[in-house]
């Protein structure tokens, strides 16, 4: 696991935060699911897919900005290896952060769940 957060690099520390804060939303929103918040839950999932994105972009500038400095790759006959490899990498916040935002809401179906079974 921790050699997966490293594929990924520093932005994964904010996919962390910010899936983490969205699924203890959600985690809230179950244990006294009240309408209200599910609009918080909805804006911190848009905010955690705006990070995901971002974190992924940044891997893949990595990639497309180190590969070709490094003269070692960059003359190897295989250098499209190293470029899927750190591209596959690049995803790797993609995994953390839908993996997150499926919990959440996993969870807040419960609540909503939950919900119209105390209003009945």
């Amino acid at each position: 696991m921790i050699e997966f957060f490293k594929m990924g690099g520093f932005p994964m520390w904010f996919v962390l935060a910010f899936g983490g804060l969205t699924l203890a939303a959600a985690v809230s929103f179950a244990r006294r699911p009240m309408e209200r918040q599910v609009g918080m839950i909805r804006g911190m999932s848009i905010a955690t897919v705006f990070v995901i994105l971002s974190a992924m972009a940044v891997a893949m500038m990595t990639v497309a900005t180190r590969v070709p400095l490094n003269e070692a790759w960059a003359n190897d006959p295989k250098v499209w290896l190293i470029v899927l490899t750190g591209f596959g990498e690049s995803l790797t916040p993609a995994v953390l952060g839908f993996s997150f935002l499926a919990m959440a809401w996993l969870v807040t179906a419960l609540g909503v769940r939950r919900m119209g079974t105390l209003a009945s």
